[in-house]
Order: C-alpha cells, then sequence, then structure tokens
C-alpha cells in the first residue's frame, strides 16, 4: 500500500514512460527530458524535453525545485553513447521537500 509520502509515477504514467523511452531511443533526436514535481504533490510530471543536450537541460532548472532529468550523450569521434539521469534539488529547496525527495528516487 502507497503512502501518501511515496512518490507517483501513475497520474502521468504513459508522459514519464514515451519521454523515456525517447531519450533512449538513438534514432529519435530527443536527447534529455526533465521531470518534476506536480507542485507541492509527490506526482511526478514530465516537466520539458529537447535536443540541445546537457547544456540545454542544465538551463532549465531551478534553484527552488527539484527535478529528474535523464540525458543520452553522445561521445565524439566514437559510437558509445551514455545515458545519465541527473538528481537535482535546488539550494533554495526546504530541508523537509529536501529529505522527501531523497527517499524518491525514481
Amino acid at each position: 500500500m502507497k503512502s501518501s509520502k511515496d512518490i507517483n509515477l501513475d497520474t502521468y504514467n504513459l508522459s514519464l514512460i514515451t519521454a523515456k523511452e525517447d531519450v533512449l531511443n538513438p534514432r529519435t533526436s530527443t536527447n534529455w527530458a526533465l521531470f518534476a514535481y506536480d507542485g507541492v504533490t509527490n506526482r511526478l510530471k514530465l516537466a520539458d524535453s529537447g535536443v540541445g543536450g546537457v547544456s540545454e537541460l542544465v538551463n532549465k532548472l531551478h534553484p527552488k525545485r527539484p527535478f529528474y532529468g535523464l540525458c543520452r550523450v553522445d561521445r565524439p569521434n566514437t559510437a558509445q553513447t551514455h545515458i545519465v539521469m541527473i538528481i537535482w534539488v535546488g539550494k533554495d529547496v526546504d530541508d523537509y521537500r529536501r529529505a522527501q525527495c531523497a527517499a524518491h528516487v525514481p
């Protein structure tokens, strides 16, 4: 049984899965997705996605919000691709929310 403190991946399930699959698929141009909480709830939703890599993703981070990011990074001059997960809790997120998010790694 889920507690109200648990992360909710069900509400926006379709958009979460679609965004993840887009990032993991080397045939798509989407190479990052950023996930955030829906307001002050524990419902995780897609906040944004794009084709500009890590540099574009980090410009979306905010000091007052927690985020989870997924980014496909292609190594130059090689055929290697890395998938990077980013957990961001901004410096201005209050301590209670910070502790909650630490237990929410999806």
